[in-house]
């Protein structure tokens, strides 16, 4: 094999390696062969809030954790299928479904017992009061 083939692969599979080292902050907290819902983060100056995607997830298929310095969030979403039985073909099955799971490491420590969810237009809204340097709000 000549060298500039192997050295092609080696910088390849380099750049593979550093893609997935650049995503560790949002990485998966234990493997899953379901689906990553997107989310943002904001921090303000005493709370962070943390907006999830999981339209057609229901509450009740929601699992919050929240430890001091990260979040963890994890459920299932059901494939979605029209009432009517007799669909003749399926053209196209774009939306993601099964069991997910989210961790993300919290810059600042908060406090779990003040944690606040609320579902709304398909998005979970977590607001994460952050601890003072006294272990107040």
């Amino acid at each position: 094999m000549p060298k500039n083939i192997r050295l092609t692969r080696m910088i390849s599979r380099a750049g593979d390696v550093a893609w997935q080292l650049s995503n560790l902050q949002f990485s998966d907290f234990y493997p899953t062969p379901g689906w990553r819902p997107d989310l943002n983060a904001y921090r303000y100056d005493d709370r962070f809030e943390i907006c999830v995607d999981l339209a057609g997830v229901d509450k009740g298929d929601i699992v919050v954790e929240v430890l001091t310095d990260r979040l963890r969030l994890s459920g299932e979403r059901h494939q979605p299928a029209p009432e009517c039985r007799d669909c003749r073909q399926v053209i196209a099955l774009e939306i993601q479904s099964g069991h997910f799971a989210r961790e993300f490491a919290l810059p600042a420590e908060v406090m779990p017992e003040k944690v606040t969810a609320r579902q709304e237009n398909g998005l979970l809204w977590i607001v994460l009061p952050i601890r003072d340097r006294h272990g107040r709000r």
